[in-house]
């Protein structure tokens, strides 16, 4: 499999050597130890483990803490082994079973986008000290990411490549860095995957280099920032507003005031040193600004309340209504202004054409206008063949052929699903036919006299787009039309998707907004770009590309 497992070590037993040679011989790719400033006199037991097949030995020249150790290791993976497909890190003070180390990287394999938790049950004989801090942990977490887990300090994680990049910028590197690296995983949309294992505390886990009093406050201290930032900020935000009110006399002014002192402190530091989050400005700014507006206006609401209606003074009224509000603002922080929404990942289009969502009924009539406007004008008189690609449950299909009248109207889709549907909608029209192929793969032989597609070729990486495009003109015959319309990043387009995104209401996770040329370089490789138009009252606007295929163009494009 391609999983690494990383161990970092300070002066370790000799049981570090017999693990790492058990791990050596097992489906793991690789075996990272490294020595974190263990000194000479452990030298011996490195070297044994260097000596093994697949297992390189980092080493820092001064003891850096567990999670410098991990990142060291982490780096060297990325950097040095790229075809990993993520790493699992373990313990070496006997705390891991080989057995349960090879399950979670296993775990981790066919979860290849999650960060895979080795959870302890803590039954039988665990020392107090170990039993106690996951408790409390364990509630904490709950609170500041909203996850259950059985087991926050657990070492046994399998970590996916793609998250890797977010770990490596993380400043802490002590045992504090396991914690953060919850907290990262959360706001980077990582789900969690728990995998149970054993519960080992050898001679009472008298090997562990955790200081119980030290590593124990540095960790619940990563717990409080948060706590500690809005303190900070509601210090500030309600100094203003008491220094302001004297002289605005407006309790508005007075709050906008505050609210904008705090906003220009909170924000990057919610960013960088709470939420870890990686996300661009662009997506989380909207987001968070929102959340200032919405939570300005209930403060100020509140205040008006509290102090027309019941007669508290002003300055007692301000602090009131933040402290009601301080819970709600941490939670929408937590789960909708710092969360990253899951990346990646196909466009589920089996739900989408189960329920198509209302907004996209509403701009298929100006779609359809503009489709046809262009067909006519553009395509001379009668229709042999019209192909749609990505046409399963097609919404044109009724109107084309109405319009145009083509002798055979031909979709082309892999989605089962959507071909089912429109199987049933045109029962046994001879007219129509439909073939469940990939568009990355067709293997169809026509003379097409026209071939469109509509939000189809964004769904697919640079390379793949190109290929997507090419299948247009190589079921058109010469001098065929090929019309082709995709999402294209104008403002209007960031806007309407950053508020969707927000909302958690988009549906297409693959969907890359495409600039013009990109498509037009790609098309004009096989003939004239006739008309180009944007599409703006669609609102995620879309751009439209008529191109006539040249009388040459088979041979011209025979190697592309």
């Amino acid at each position: 499999m391609q999983i690494g497992v990383v161990i970092p070590a300070l002066r370790p037993g000799k049981g570090l050597v017999e693990l790492v040679g058990i791990l050596s011989d097992s489906e793991a790719a690789q075996i990272f130890v490294v020595d974190d400033g263990s000194g000479p006199s452990w030298a011996p037991v490195f070297a044994q483990c260097a000596s093994l097949p697949k297992v390189t030995v980092l080493r820092h020249a001064v003891n850096l803490g567990k999670g410098a150790a991990l990142k060291t290791a982490m780096n060297h993976a990325a950097c040095e082994h790229p075809g990993l497909a993520g790493i699992v890190t373990a313990d070496a003070d006997g705390q891991h079973h080989p057995d349960d180390i090879l399950a979670v990287a296993r775990t981790l394999e066919a979860n290849a986008d999650s960060l895979v938790i080795g959870a302890r049950g803590f039954s039988g004989s665990v020392p107090l000290r170990s039993r106690v801090g996951n408790t409390l942990t364990r509630y904490l977490v709950r609170l500041l990411i909203g996850e259950s887990l059985e087991d926050t300090q657990t070492g046994l994680r399998g970590i996916p490549r793609r998250l890797i990049p977010s770990l490596l910028v993380i400043p802490s590197s002590g045992y504090e860095f396991e914690l953060d690296m919850l907290i990262a995983a959360r706001h980077q949309g990582c789900p969690f995957v728990v995998r149970n294992i054993r519960t080992i505390y050898e001679d009472g886990n008298a090997s562990s280099h955790f200081n119980p009093l030290f590593d124990s406050m540095r960790i619940y201290f990563v717990l409080f920032r948060f706590s500690l930032l809005s303190l900070l900020t509601a210090f500030l935000d309600n100094a203003v507003f008491y220094f302001a009110y004297p002289f605005t006399g407006s309790i508005a002014a007075s709050q906008a005031l505050g609210r904008l002192m705090a906003v220009l402190f909170n924000y990057t530091a919610a960013r960088r040193a709470v939420f870890l989050s990686g996300e661009s400005h662009r997506v989380l700014l909207p987001r968070y600004l929102l959340l200032v507006l919405g939570s300005g206006l209930a403060s100020y609401g509140l205040i008006r309340l509290l102090n027309g209606g019941l007669g508290t003074p002003v300055i007692a009224s301000k602090l009131i209504a933040e402290s009601l509000l301080f819970a709600l603002n941490f939670l929408i922080q937590r789960d909708v202004v710092f969360k990253r929404r899951e990346q990646g990942g196909a466009t589920d289009w089996d739900k989408y054409y189960s329920s198509v969502p209302f907004t996209a009924k509403l701009t298929r009539k100006y779609t359809t206008r503009v489709l046809l406007d262009s067909m006519k004008r553009y395509t001379a008189g009668a229709h042999g063949q019209i192909v749609e690609i990505g046409g399963a449950n097609s919404c044109f299909l009724d109107r084309v052929r109405q319009e145009l009248r083509p002798a055979t109207y031909h979709v082309v889709d892999n989605n089962r699903y959507g071909l089912d549907l429109l199987r049933q909608r045109v029962g046994g029209d001879r007219g129509v036919e439909l073939h469940e192929q990939n568009v990355l793969a067709l293997n169809l032989d026509m003379q097409a006299d026209l071939v469109y597609s509509v939000g189809l070729i964004e769904h697919f990486n640079a390379t793949d787009t190109r290929r997507a495009i090419d299948a247009h003109f190589r079921l058109l015959k010469p001098d065929g039309v090929a019309l082709i319309t995709f999402p294209t990043p104008t403002w209007l387009y960031r806007a309407a998707r950053s508020l969707t995104e927000t909302a958690g209401l988009w549906k297409f996770p693959d969907e890359r907004p495409l600039e013009a040329e990109e498509v037009r370089s790609s098309a004009a490789r096989w003939g004239e770009v006739k008309f180009e138009k944007t599409l703006w009252p669609l609102v995620f606007t879309q751009r439209l590309l008529v191109v006539r295929k040249a009388a040459t163009a088979r041979a011209a494009s025979t190697g592309s």
